[in-house]
């Protein structure tokens, strides 16, 4: 196990050489094979064998499990009980130490070290409690998949651009960054809660671009779905006229003061609002449905599947964590109209200054809930007046609360444009925007 600045050059780092999700995984050392000096048998053995390099990872999957449990102040504790299994396991299976001169792995080693250390990977994590428990019992292979999403979403501040398995203290940071970035409790752990919301996590624009020029655009593919056509950056700006080729007439038409007009679209049964101001198309909202949804990629830093598919929590996570909760509405909202939940970005210059609005009415028992814990949390600490008047809409004192309460509540509505929504709108009107 390598126990980085502890035991460097140990034979017990190994990793997974990622591959395309067809092919079937096949496990290394993460030391350059085959070994140049054959110094240690062992090590030249993990290079040759992929049985005893995977039993090696699923070692060091509760190596570090237990490590990130017990915190840096347990590190010199852990480090002499891997020095000790080290000693034990070649003692165990007659494996001469690094170094030996002419020295060859003895029959049935290979055997030997599986069994031994799969052995010691059931006794450290005996030790282990809640969502670090959960981890070490992982699949290996889903274990490394989870790190290469943190790293592809850019979650990951380390220069590797491969997972190898090894949840360190960089790892154990970009868990505890994606956490807070999608409203959970900041463990540095991944639970097997979150475990389906870091699999929907995207790839940033800086390694989809690294070697691939940007996607184009699919305004003008013709094969493509209409709302997929839509949604895309150069379908801002445009001409009405040019936007009906895609949609037909218009269904409604609202004219506002602030001199915007909305036109409401039918385009294959899916609601499609389109804001115009200035003779010029600002923004498209879209009734999320699961067969009339987007995905957020062309107009964010990081890819995403369809928003059917994201909570608010996902949208969060992929916005990394910029977003801010909002609601129109947290007391004394009466039954004119369903309040609702959701989360505002203000577009950056990387995002060519888009806004993304996601929200949900608070009609379903996981939007009451998020709505009930929000304002309960508010009702503590604030008085009937800060509530009402929309206080922590503006000054974010509550924003982390908001977004854990509502993490796991479904998008029912988007907006994507240089303006606001109607919701959007009234929430900036209270922040004085």
């Amino acid at each position: 196990m390598r126990i980085f600045g502890w035991l460097s050059g140990s034979f017990l780092s190994v990793m997974l050489l990622w591959v395309p999700a067809f092919a079937a995984p096949d496990y290394h050392p993460g030391f350059a094979c085959p070994r140049p000096d054959g110094a240690d048998v062992l090590a030249t053995a993990l290079c040759n064998d992929p049985v005893m390099a995977k039993a090696e990872l699923d070692l060091e999957k509760v190596f570090y499990a237990h490590r990130g449990q017990e915190g840096a102040g347990a590190y010199q504790a852990i480090k002499a009980q891997a020095v000790a299994y080290d000693t034990a396991l070649r003692n165990a299976c007659a494996i001469p130490a690094a170094g030996t001169p002419g020295a060859v792995m003895p029959s049935g080693a290979a055997s030997c070290y599986v069994k031994v250390t799969e052995q010691q990977a059931v006794e450290w994590a005996e030790s282990l409690s809640g969502p670090y428990a959960q981890e070490a019992a992982r699949n290996i292979d889903l274990h490394i998949a989870l790190q290469q999403k943190l790293i592809n979403a850019g979650y990951s501040f380390s220069p590797m651009d491969k997972a190898d398995g090894l949840y360190g203290d960089a790892m154990r940071t970009a868990i505890k960054t994606w956490q807070a970035a999608y409203g959970d409790e900041q463990t540095g752990a991944i639970s097997d809660d979150e475990v389906p919301h870091v699999q929907k996590l995207g790839i940033s624009r800086a390694v989809r671009w690294a070697n691939q020029p940007p996607e184009p655009s699919l305004s003008s593919d013709t094969s493509a779905p209409p709302l997929l056509r839509i949604f895309q950056l150069d379908m801002l700006g445009i001409q009405r006229p040019f936007l009906e080729q895609f949609t037909g007439p218009a269904k409604y038409v609202n004219h506002y003061s602030d001199k915007t007009t909305t036109y409401t679209y039918m385009v294959k049964n899916c609601e499609l609002t389109a804001y115009e101001q200035g003779g010029k198309i600002q923004g498209y909202g879209l009734k999320i449905t699961p067969s009339c949804s987007v995905p957020l990629t062309p107009f964010i830093q990081n890819s995403t599947p369809t928003v059917a598919e994201l909570t608010l929590g996902d949208v969060s996570a992929a916005l990394n964590g910029n977003a801010r909760p909002v609601s129109d509405c947290l007391e004394s909202c009466g039954n004119a109209a369903d309040p609702n939940i959701g989360l505002m970005e203000q577009g950056s210059h990387a995002e060519d200054y888009v806004n993304i609005e996601v929200y949900a009415p608070v009609v379903d028992e996981k939007a009451l809930n998020a709505y009930a814990n929000w304002r309960d949390a508010l009702r503590k600490h604030e008085t009937e007046d800060y509530i009402l008047n929309g206080k922590f809409n503006c000054d974010g004192k509550y924003a982390a609360e908001g977004l854990h309460a509502m993490r796991n509540v479904a998008v029912k509505q988007l907006f994507v444009g240089w303006g606001a929504s109607g919701f959007g709108q009234y929430i900036n009107g209270q922040c004085g925007q």
